[in-house]
């Protein structure tokens, strides 16, 4: 194949620059996280320290309380973008897989609230930690749940869910949106590199990306026209490079 042939399709070097520009807010995020998380810490520390005067009214005590509150769940946040961007190495980890979850909803929760979509989310009971590349799974997830918001921002019926269920030895996350089922034609190639049927700024890789992520976990991605898309995460992942 001739690269540089192909490299005369506008649409071709378009969806390059897009990427080289996107890898580039990578590594910045990568490197911006790291002094977040320091001011984070001192923020953190003077709170504790306020907090031991004694004269301290109880009032100022909730205050404080609500500071301390709000750096965690900054903290938490951060480290969510932190693990989609360092993608040049596996992070693999146990992880809760509610709590998991509950992170990502957390960077993502402001679309859905401009865009008026109404996310709703279940988890079953007795959900088993798994080990995972906690940042694959993470940007795995995040695709399947933009995917989901755009499908219902085209329908007068704004909605989008995300269920975590268990199934014969594996863990189930199952988004799904109030959108029209994806038609017959598109659902052969829609997990293929670059296919979509969508404008603007898409790459049609969210799709590959998450698909290749659940297969790495011995898993699979797999598309229902009833319940949505299926992320199947085996309990014994047995993760390959």
């Amino acid at each position: 194949m001739d690269v540089n042939k192909g490299l005369e399709s506008p649409e071709v070097r378009d969806r390059l620059y897009r990427l080289f520009r996107y890898g580039q807010v990578g590594r910045c995020v990568s490197s911006v996280t790291h002094d977040v998380n320091n001011m984070l810490g001192a923020i953190q520390a003077y709170a504790e320290l306020l907090e031991m005067d004694e004269g301290l009214s109880e009032e100022s005590r909730q205050m404080l309380g609500k500071v301390a509150d709000s750096v965690q769940n900054c903290s938490g946040l951060v480290g969510s973008l932190g693990a989609v961007a360092r993608r040049e190495r596996p992070d693999v980890d146990v992880i809760e897989v509610a709590r998991f979850v509950d992170g990502i909803l957390a960077v993502k929760r402001y679309d859905f609230q401009v865009g008026r979509v109404k996310l709703e989310t279940a988890y079953d009971d007795g959900i088993p930690s798994l080990l995972v590349d906690r940042g694959g799974l993470t940007l795995a997830t995040i695709c399947l749940l933009m995917n989901a918001f755009e499908a219902a921002e085209e329908v007068a019926d704004r909605r989008a869910a995300l269920r975590v269920v268990l199934a014969d030895s594996a863990v189930e996350i199952v988004v799904w949106n109030s959108g029209p089922p994806v038609p017959e034609c598109d659902r052969e190639r829609m997990f293929e590199p670059f296919y979509t049927t969508k404008a603007g700024e898409h790459m049609g890789l969210g799709l590959t990306v998450a698909r290749e992520t659940a297969r790495r976990h011995q898993g699979d991605l797999a598309y229902d026209p009833t319940r949505g898309f299926v992320l199947h995460l085996p309990y014994d992942t047995g993760l390959s490079p």
